[in-house]
Protein backbone atom coordinates (compact mmCIF):
# COMPACT_ATOMS: atom_id res chain seq x y z
CA UNK A 1 0.00 0.00 0.00
CA UNK A 2 1.43 3.38 -0.99
CA UNK A 3 1.81 6.20 1.50
CA UNK A 4 -0.44 9.20 0.90
CA UNK A 5 1.25 12.56 0.23
CA UNK A 6 0.38 16.02 1.47
CA UNK A 7 0.43 19.02 -0.86
CA UNK A 8 -0.22 22.43 0.72
CA UNK A 9 -2.03 20.77 3.58
CA UNK A 10 -4.28 18.67 1.33
CA UNK A 11 -4.09 14.89 1.65
CA UNK A 12 -3.03 13.42 -1.70
CA UNK A 13 -4.32 9.86 -1.77
CA UNK A 14 -3.11 7.51 -4.52
CA UNK A 15 -6.35 8.21 -6.40
CA UNK A 16 -5.84 11.99 -6.23
CA UNK A 17 -2.19 11.53 -7.23
CA UNK A 18 -3.28 9.56 -10.31
CA UNK A 19 -5.87 12.20 -11.27
CA UNK A 20 -3.33 15.02 -10.83
CA UNK A 21 -0.79 13.15 -12.97
CA UNK A 22 -3.41 12.44 -15.66
CA UNK A 23 -4.32 16.13 -15.82
CA UNK A 24 -0.73 17.40 -15.84
CA UNK A 25 0.77 14.80 -18.22
CA UNK A 26 -0.58 16.34 -21.46
CA UNK A 27 0.56 19.78 -20.33
CA UNK A 28 4.07 18.65 -19.42
CA UNK A 29 4.62 16.46 -22.47
CA UNK A 30 3.47 19.26 -24.78
CA UNK A 31 5.84 21.75 -23.17
CA UNK A 32 9.18 22.25 -24.91
CA UNK A 33 10.85 22.68 -21.50
CA UNK A 34 9.63 19.36 -20.10
CA UNK A 35 13.03 17.79 -20.82
CA UNK A 36 14.66 20.22 -18.40
CA UNK A 37 13.22 18.39 -15.38
CA UNK A 38 15.31 15.25 -15.94
CA UNK A 39 17.94 14.80 -13.18
CA UNK A 40 20.75 14.59 -15.76
CA UNK A 41 19.74 18.01 -17.10
CA UNK A 42 18.99 19.64 -13.75
CA UNK A 43 22.56 19.14 -12.55
CA UNK A 44 23.74 21.30 -15.49
CA UNK A 45 21.44 24.21 -14.56
CA UNK A 46 23.90 26.53 -12.86
CA UNK A 47 23.42 30.33 -12.59
CA UNK A 48 25.23 30.95 -15.90
CA UNK A 49 22.93 28.56 -17.78
CA UNK A 50 19.87 30.07 -16.10
CA UNK A 51 21.07 33.51 -17.23
CA UNK A 52 21.44 32.22 -20.78
CA UNK A 53 17.92 30.75 -20.82
CA UNK A 54 16.52 34.02 -19.45
CA UNK A 55 18.39 36.10 -22.03
CA UNK A 56 17.32 34.11 -25.11
CA UNK A 57 14.00 35.95 -25.65
CA UNK A 58 16.02 39.16 -26.17
CA UNK A 59 18.22 37.68 -28.89
CA UNK A 60 17.31 38.09 -32.54
CA UNK A 61 15.51 35.04 -33.93
CA UNK A 62 18.14 33.67 -36.36
CA UNK A 63 20.50 33.08 -33.43
CA UNK A 64 18.08 31.45 -30.98
CA UNK A 65 18.56 27.88 -32.18
CA UNK A 66 22.32 28.24 -32.53
CA UNK A 67 22.92 29.47 -29.00
CA UNK A 68 20.46 27.05 -27.44
CA UNK A 69 21.87 23.93 -29.10
CA UNK A 70 25.60 24.51 -29.13
CA UNK A 71 26.57 26.60 -26.14
CA UNK A 72 23.97 25.99 -23.44
CA UNK A 73 26.40 24.40 -20.96
CA UNK A 74 28.71 27.40 -20.95
CA UNK A 75 26.00 29.78 -19.81
CA UNK A 76 25.90 33.56 -19.87
CA UNK A 77 27.36 36.41 -17.84
CA UNK A 78 26.81 40.16 -17.90
CA UNK A 79 29.97 42.28 -18.00
CA UNK A 80 30.14 44.69 -15.09
CA UNK A 81 31.42 48.26 -15.50
CA UNK A 82 34.18 49.44 -13.17
CA UNK A 83 34.78 52.96 -11.89
CA UNK A 84 37.16 53.53 -14.79
CA UNK A 85 34.34 52.82 -17.29
CA UNK A 86 35.88 49.54 -18.46
CA UNK A 87 33.52 46.56 -18.43
CA UNK A 88 34.90 43.31 -17.01
CA UNK A 89 34.02 39.62 -17.06
CA UNK A 90 35.73 36.36 -16.20
CA UNK A 91 35.84 33.22 -18.34
CA UNK A 92 37.21 29.85 -17.31
CA UNK A 93 38.10 26.68 -19.16
CA UNK A 94 36.95 23.70 -17.05
CA UNK A 95 39.03 20.55 -17.01
CA UNK A 96 38.42 18.13 -19.92
CA UNK A 97 35.32 19.88 -21.28
CA UNK A 98 36.49 22.10 -24.19
CA UNK A 99 34.02 24.87 -23.47
CA UNK A 100 34.17 28.45 -22.23
CA UNK A 101 32.32 29.15 -18.97
CA UNK A 102 30.46 31.38 -19.61
CA UNK A 103 30.20 31.02 -23.37
CA UNK A 104 28.28 34.32 -23.67
CA UNK A 105 29.28 37.72 -22.40
CA UNK A 106 26.71 40.52 -22.57
CA UNK A 107 27.89 44.13 -22.73
CA UNK A 108 25.13 46.66 -21.91
CA UNK A 109 26.66 49.08 -24.44
CA UNK A 110 29.68 49.46 -26.69
CA UNK A 111 33.07 50.24 -25.16
CA UNK A 112 36.11 48.58 -23.62
CA UNK A 113 35.87 45.06 -22.23
CA UNK A 114 38.49 43.36 -20.09
CA UNK A 115 38.29 39.58 -20.03
CA UNK A 116 40.14 37.49 -17.45
CA UNK A 117 40.64 33.89 -18.58
CA UNK A 118 41.37 31.02 -16.19
CA UNK A 119 42.59 27.83 -17.90
CA UNK A 120 41.85 24.94 -15.51
CA UNK A 121 42.31 22.36 -18.23
CA UNK A 122 45.25 20.00 -18.80
CA UNK A 123 45.70 21.37 -22.34
CA UNK A 124 47.08 24.60 -23.76
CA UNK A 125 44.43 26.95 -25.14
CA UNK A 126 44.27 30.35 -26.79
CA UNK A 127 41.55 32.98 -26.94
CA UNK A 128 41.10 34.53 -30.40
CA UNK A 129 39.12 37.69 -29.61
CA UNK A 130 37.34 40.38 -31.63
CA UNK A 131 38.44 43.99 -31.26
CA UNK A 132 38.12 47.17 -33.33
CA UNK A 133 40.28 47.00 -36.43
CA UNK A 134 41.26 43.34 -35.99
CA UNK A 135 41.54 40.56 -33.45
CA UNK A 136 43.65 39.78 -30.40
CA UNK A 137 45.22 36.45 -29.46
CA UNK A 138 45.75 35.50 -25.82
CA UNK A 139 47.95 32.49 -24.99
CA UNK A 140 46.58 30.35 -22.11
CA UNK A 141 49.12 27.83 -20.75
CA UNK A 142 47.98 24.90 -18.60
CA UNK A 143 46.60 26.02 -15.20
CA UNK A 144 47.35 29.70 -15.88
CA UNK A 145 45.39 32.92 -16.07
CA UNK A 146 45.53 35.69 -18.62
CA UNK A 147 43.84 39.02 -19.28
CA UNK A 148 42.91 40.70 -22.55
CA UNK A 149 41.36 44.11 -23.11
CA UNK A 150 39.35 44.60 -26.27
CA UNK A 151 37.32 47.46 -27.72
CA UNK A 152 33.94 46.91 -29.37
CA UNK A 153 32.49 50.28 -30.33
CA UNK A 154 29.41 49.06 -32.22
CA UNK A 155 26.39 47.05 -31.08
CA UNK A 156 26.28 43.54 -32.47
CA UNK A 157 27.07 39.88 -32.00
CA UNK A 158 30.78 39.03 -31.95
CA UNK A 159 32.39 35.60 -31.69
CA UNK A 160 35.55 34.35 -30.00
CA UNK A 161 37.17 30.93 -29.98
CA UNK A 162 40.20 28.74 -29.37
CA UNK A 163 42.29 28.29 -32.55
CA UNK A 164 44.41 25.44 -31.11
CA UNK A 165 43.99 22.14 -33.03
CA UNK A 166 40.23 21.53 -33.39
CA UNK A 167 39.24 23.01 -30.01
CA UNK A 168 36.76 25.45 -31.58
CA UNK A 169 35.15 22.56 -33.46
CA UNK A 170 34.82 20.66 -30.18
CA UNK A 171 32.90 23.47 -28.51
CA UNK A 172 35.33 26.26 -27.61
CA UNK A 173 33.37 29.00 -29.35
CA UNK A 174 31.65 31.86 -27.61
CA UNK A 175 29.82 35.11 -28.25
CA UNK A 176 29.93 38.66 -27.00
CA UNK A 177 26.62 40.52 -27.33
CA UNK A 178 26.94 44.28 -27.38
CA UNK A 179 23.61 46.00 -26.79
CA UNK A 180 22.72 49.52 -27.85
CA UNK A 181 21.69 51.56 -30.85
CA UNK A 182 23.91 51.90 -33.90
CA UNK A 183 24.90 55.56 -34.39
CA UNK A 184 23.19 57.25 -37.35
CA UNK A 185 26.50 57.78 -39.14
CA UNK A 186 27.20 54.02 -39.02
CA UNK A 187 23.82 52.88 -40.35
CA UNK A 188 23.32 51.72 -43.91
CA UNK A 189 22.02 54.43 -46.20
CA UNK A 190 18.97 52.76 -47.69
CA UNK A 191 15.25 53.43 -47.75
CA UNK A 192 13.01 51.93 -45.07
CA UNK A 193 12.22 48.30 -45.79
CA UNK A 194 8.69 46.85 -45.76
CA UNK A 195 7.86 45.15 -42.49
CA UNK A 196 5.43 42.27 -41.91
CA UNK A 197 2.06 43.32 -40.59
CA UNK A 198 1.43 42.50 -36.95
CA UNK A 199 -1.89 41.05 -35.80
Amino acid sequence: MSTPLFWRGVLMTPTLQFIALAVLAPVLTGCSYAGLVRPSVLKELNPRVAALVNELPNVDHPNNHLVAKIYALGGLSHAKAGRDGVMRAGIRVPKDQYIWEPAFIVMPHAGELELEFDNRDQAIHMAFLPSNGGRQLLYLPVHRRGTARITLDQPGLYWFGCPVANHAGRGMLGFIWVYGETPKEARLDRPPQPQPESD
